[in-house]
């Protein structure tokens, strides 16, 4: 898949107007230890909470991270989810310059109760009506001007009203690219848009049949789109074009965790595509890819550019956690974003043993993201002598990102860790052995940077030089 990773470059700095119903998604992070003695129900013990664009708003945070810039347009209640969801845009630095409070209807709110890596729980505040004329000439007036700007166009419809025939035939008419991810039953209001990107589920209800490829061909002649993209999820997608032809794009293995957002990260990365002049196949496949990405993150969150160029370089998994010290800058910072806690220890790890697996098995439960500095062949020299290390440090930082609890390796060349720990931040930095607080050099500057230190005690009888010494003395022997 290369050549659909020269495409990636080309995202940065295309305007992508998006258009559509805007919500705030809450998630609230909990553990659940017991059930109820009230009612046979989860108690959920919250840990933290967090806001987040949702709906139209993801797909305008998929288009960010991607690096292109979207114009949203949507509309806010004048409540304190509005204003939650403003600063929440404007964490994620998306303009909110084009949306239009309305104050007779309150801000969608969708809360989502997760333990356990999983959905306990989704409770939703809405409310659907029609667009009064007045609000719908308001909304009419800025999207004229936003079609001038942008390079292609998408429609996120998700039921809510926001979305009326009136505002659909504007878009289509403008003749920009346009993509439209559909609801309901009847698509007449999305007649000549460039593609429409409907589920399975909604396919089949839209052509009133449970065979996609008579779906894809009935919705093609119902709406005159140029192409329909059925996303199938685990079978992956697939593209019918008005010429007839049928591509079935198999979906990219991956575990999944949870599907929150992946059509609105579908319609981002096919639109910012077909902006830079990338055909419908090979757009909607880096669409899939992208796909791939966002199904195994938890909640809703969007997908990066280094994210889906990493999707493509067919990588072996280990080979794909090894990052060099600007990339792991990159990583962490989108990761602290959506409110990880950052794990850091570091070391020599010459000759991998039970000591040290335990070690960072245990060092992983003290956040959600552990990276393991490594330390360079010359600095293990200098460290522990001529005769070392054992292992090169390719070989080490393989090994080491084979590990399930490993999450991020990279090597370093200086003797301490000083410069990677200024350069990530960690909530927690863990180091092994028998060391007290005091006499641990790194100690201040974690706290000097917000972090903390933990030590977890040797194995006892578990270290390299026993290892080597025992094979010595056993060829001695």
């Amino acid at each position: 898949m290369k050549h659909l990773k020269t495409i990636i470059p080309h995202f940065e700095g295309k305007k992508i107007l998006v258009v559509g119903d805007l919500m705030l998604d809450e998630h609230i992070w909990s553990t659940v230890y017991r059930i109820s003695p009230e009612a046979p129900v989860p108690i959920a013990n919250v840990k933290k909470i967090t806001h987040v664009p949702g709906g139209c708003g993801n797909v305008a945070a998929n288009i960010k991270t991607l690096g292109g810039t979207p114009i949203l347009l949507g509309l806010i209640g004048n409540d304190s989810s509005g204003e939650k969801l403003v600063r929440a845009l404007k964490n994620q630095k998306i303009s909110t310059a084009s949306l239009i409070r309305f104050k007779e209807r309150p801000t969608i709110l969708k809360s989502r109760i997760i333990a356990g890596g999983q959905q306990v729980i989704r409770v939703d505040r809405e409310e659907k009506e029609e667009l009064p004329p007045a609000l719908e000439k308001i909304i009419l007036k800025k999207l004229k001007q936003a079609i001038k700007n942008c390079d292609a166009i998408i429609l996120s419809d998700y039921g809510k009203g926001m979305l009326s025939a009136k505002i659909c035939r504007e878009a289509i008419k403008s003749g920009k690219p346009l993509a439209i991810d559909p609801k309901g039953s009847d698509y007449s209001k999305y007649k000549g848009a460039f593609v429409i990107t409907p589920n399975l589920y909604e396919a089949e209800v839209a052509a009133k049949t449970k065979d996609y490829k008579a779906a894809g061909k009935i919705l093609l002649k119902q709406t005159g789109a140029n192409h329909i993209i059925i996303t199938r999820g685990k079978d992956g997608l697939s593209i019918f074009s008005q010429s007839g032809k049928i591509i079935d794009v198999p979906a990219v293995p991956r575990e999944v965790f949870d599907i929150t957002g992946a059509g609105d990260t579908v319609i981002a990365t096919l639109s910012l595509a077909l902006a830079c002049g990338a055909g419908i196949e090979e757009s909607a496949m880096l669409g899939n890819y992208a796909a791939s990405v966002a199904v195994s993150k938890i909640g809703t969150q969007p997908v990066y550019k280094d994210e889906l160029e990493e999707a493509l370089e067919e990588k072996e998994p280990a080979g794909k956690k090894i990052k060099s010290r600007n990339e792991l800058a990159k990583i962490v910072r989108r990761l602290k974003s959506q409110g990880a806690n950052i794990v850091f220890t570091n070391g020599c790890f010459d000759i991998l043993h039970l000591g040290h697996a335990r070690y960072l098995r245990e060092a992983k439960k003290l956040g959600d993201i552990l990276i393991v500095g490594l330390n360079s062949d010359s600095s293990v020299k200098k460290l522990k002598g001529n005769s070392r290390p054992y292992v090169t440090e390719l070989e080490r930082a393989e090994v080491l990102a084979s590990l399930e609890c490993v999450d991020y390796v990279t090597i370093f060349g200086e003797s301490r860790p000083d410069n990677l720990l200024k350069l990530l931040k960690p909530k927690v930095h863990v180091k092994g052995g028998d060391y007290k607080m005091e006499h641990l050099p790194e100690a201040k500057l974690v706290k000097a940077l917000g972090g903390k230190v933990v030590i977890i005690p040797p194995v006892a009888g578990r270290s390299t030089t026993n290892i080597v010494e025992k094979i010595r003395s056993e060829r001695c022997d």
